[in-house]
């Protein structure tokens, strides 16, 4: 992997960790009254997770691991 790509896949991951943080906060911050938001919030989270772990998996990959 080209070191320019490698700077740009280190920063949109490094991105998504802090939109998972955020949304985990979001999350943890619900009223029991927005049950339906709340479940919503975890639903985009884990899809968050799982980007992540996909630019993991794709990160590897491109270094040969």
């Amino acid at each position: 992997m080209e070191p320019e790509h490698a700077a740009e896949l280190s920063s949109v991951t490094a991105q998504l960790a802090d939109l998972v943080r955020r949304v985990e906060d979001l999350a943890g911050e619900g009223d029991t009254d927005r049950a339906e938001d709340r479940s919503a919030l975890l639903e985009v989270e884990r899809h968050l997770r799982g980007a992540l772990r996909e630019m993991d998996r794709s990160r590897r990959a491109a270094e040969g691991r």
